[in-house]
C-alpha cells in the first residue's frame, strides 16, 4: 500500500469514528427506531476495518476503544432517552408516593366468600363477574357458567376468587 492511501485509511477512519459517536448523539435527540443505532454500529466496524488496514495495532486500539465506550455511551443513552419527552412517555418510571407526595393507590379489596354477583362474561372455567359492583376476574367452581348468571363467591386464594352458580332462597317449611 502506498504512503498515500495508508495516511487516508487513517483518516478516514478517525473520521468515522467521529461519525460514530456524531450518529450516537443524533439517534439520542431523534429516535428512529434503531435505524441510526444500526448505522452507528456499521461506521464503527467500518471504522475498525481501516484501522486493520492502516496498522493493526491502530485496529487494534479502535477496537478496544469502542469496546470501552459502547457500555457507558450505552448507559449515558438511556439516561438521557429516559428524561426526555418522547423516553418518558416510551419507559416506565417507578415513582415512590413518598418522594412525589402523592397518596399511594389503596389495594384493591377481593370479595369475601357469601359475596353476590353476576357472570358478565362466560365462565369456562375463567372470565369476568361483576361482584359489589367491581368488575373482577373470577374463575367457576364448576362447569360452564353461562353470562348473566347469578353468582356467590365460594372462595378467595391467593387473589384467584371461584364463584358457582346462586343457589334461590328457599321457603323455609315446617
Amino acid at each position: 500500500m502506498s504512503e498515500e492511501s495508508s495516511s487516508g485509511s487513517l483518516i478516514a477512519a478517525i473520521l468515522l469514528g467521529v461519525a460514530t459517536f456524531g450518529i450516537f448523539v443524533i439517534e439520542l435527540l431523534l429516535p428512529t427506531g434503531g435505524l441510526l443505532a444500526i448505522l452507528c454500529v456499521g461506521t464503527a466496524i467500518a471504522s475498525v476495518v481501516l484501522g486493520f488496514l492502516y496498522d493493526p495495532t491502530v485496529g487494534m486500539l479502535l477496537l478496544a476503544m469502542y469496546a470501552v465506550a459502547a457500555p457507558f455511551m450505552l448507559m449515558i443513552g438511556l439516561r438521557v432517552a429516559s428524561k426526555s419527552p418522547l423516553g418518558r412517555r416510551l419507559v416506565l418510571s417507578a415513582e415512590i408516593p413518598a418522594r412525589t407526595g402523592a397518596a399511594p393507590a389503596p389495594a384493591p379489596t377481593l370479595p369475601a366468600v357469601g359475596d353476590v354477583g353476576e357472570a358478565i362474561t362466560p365462565l369456562r372455567p375463567a372470565g369476568f363477574a361483576r361482584i359489589n359492583g367491581r368488575r373482577m376476574d373470577a374463575t367457576a367452581e364448576g362447569d360452564l357458567i353461562d353470562a348473566g348468571t347469578a353468582i356467590e363467591v365460594v372462595s378467595v386464594r391467593d387473589g384467584q376468587v371461584r364463584v358457582r352458580p346462586r343457589r334461590e332462597a328457599r321457603p323455609a317449611t315446617v
